[in-house]
């Protein structure tokens, strides 16, 4: 993914769900909070992304494939959960690491940019 690309798809991730919130919105409280959880879910949707690109460049592609490989990259990743959703968050990635093919570049970029926020998401 070219930069430009890189920088429009971390722009809609952030923009999507905040014009949807916004839009949806009148002036009481209880929209103005679901807008405040969509906007930070936004934003630790595109953390994760990004985090989790980065722990996988560290990584070697082959070692993707091993078990010492994958248990690195969660390592880099387990900063993203409370200490006590370590573990739901381990099975997430396992789970999703093995389904997208990490080991591939298509599998890489689903990882990065949809499996890995989704269970961000999921364990919050």
């Amino acid at each position: 993914m070219s930069g430009k690309h890189y920088v429009a798809a971390v722009i809609a991730l952030i923009a999507a769900p905040l014009i949807l919130a916004v839009a949806a919105c009148s002036s009481t409280s209880s929209h103005a909070s679901g807008a405040a959880s969509a906007i930070a879910t936004s934003s630790a949707a595109a953390k994760a992304k990004n985090q989790a690109t980065a722990c996988l460049n560290k990584v070697p592609t082959t070692q993707l494939l091993t078990s010492s490989g994958r248990t690195e990259v969660f390592n880099c990743l387990k900063s993203l959960v409370p200490p006590d959703k370590v573990n739901a968050f381990k099975s997430c990635l396992t789970s999703a690491a093995a389904s997208d093919k990490i080991w591939t570049s298509e599998g890489r970029a689903k990882f990065t940019g949809t499996s890995v926020p989704n269970c961000v998401t999921q364990v919050a």
